[in-house]
Order: C-alpha cells, then structure tokens, then sequence
C-alpha cells in the first residue's frame, strides 16, 4: 500500500472529468423557449406570453402565478418549457406543460393556444387555459344557441305564469 500510480491517477481523473462533464451537461439549461429557429415562430410566442389575461396583465403572468400558487401550497411539480409548432403556414400552436403531484399520481397540464400570425388572433385550445384567458375571449359553450333559447322560454312561462 506503499505509493499510487501515475497510471491509477490518470485513470480517477479521467473518471471524475467524465462524471463532471456528464452532470453539467444534463443540466437544465434555463428557460429556453422549445422553438424552431423562425421568426414566425418566435411571433406567436410573443403574442400569447403578452396577450392580456383574465386575471393578470399578460397570460405568460397567469402561468407564473399558476406555479406560484403551487409552490405556495407546497406541491412538487415541474414546469416545463415554452413549446411552438406551425400546424399551417402562418398558425401555430403555443404550449407549457406543467407538471403536478395529485394524491395519487403526477397531472400533467397542457396550457396552449392556437395563433393566426395573419390576423394576429390567439384562440384558447386546452381545457387548462381556459381558466386564464378573459371571458370575452373564450369559444362560445356547445349548444350555447339551445341553452339561450331555452332560458328564454322559461323566462317567458315565468312571465304568464
């Protein structure tokens, strides 16, 4: 047990150079929006991180209120990166994922709009980001004509009687 050899040293160096390397290169690397490299790209995701929200000044505050609200009530959870895809020339979809510990599993939120660069419109596509989105925005509900008509018609009957 007398003296290490060079070799032995070369050998845990090279090692620990490797570990080294390994651990910063799966690291996470801050939060890079997931996007192509397209101006067009980098648009929508503008226009949906601005867009005003329902109860923020913009929908990328309502997503960070969102975590917040998480971190506040102590849940693990993850928060993904910003996500664009052109689903046709000129529209994009825009996502986060957010990751959350339920009482019996992880849930995972998709938050995500749909962008027409044309008209500059952002439409509400995920149940999830329906909640940030302001009222006048939002798809109208299915039947919407039917439930109308129907509230008018009990109004009326309300009214004779």
């Amino acid at each position: 047990m007398g003296s290490i050899s060079f070799r032995s040293i070369l050998g845990l160096s090279v090692l620990v150079l490797l570990v080294l390397a390994g651990f910063f290169y799966s690291q996470p690397k801050g939060v890079t929006p997931d996007i192509p490299d397209d101006p067009k790209a980098l648009e929508a995701l503008e226009l949906v991180r601005t867009h005003p929200g329902r109860n923020t000044s913009t929908l990328e505050e309502a997503v960070n209120q969102y975590v917040r609200d998480l971190e506040a009530k102590g849940t693990p959870h993850h928060k993904g990166e910003w996500q664009v895809g052109e689903e046709q020339p000129g529209v994009f979809a825009v996502r986060i994922l957010i990751r959350e510990q339920g009482f019996n599993e992880w849930l995972q939120r998709e938050f995500a709009w749909r962008v027409t660069l044309k008209d500059k419109t952002i439409r509400v596509i995920s149940l999830a980001a329906i909640h940030f989105m302001p009222f006048h925005e939002l798809p109208p509900l299915p039947h919407q004509d039917q439930i109308s008509l129907k509230e008018k018609a009990l109004g009326l009957q309300a009214q004779l009687g």
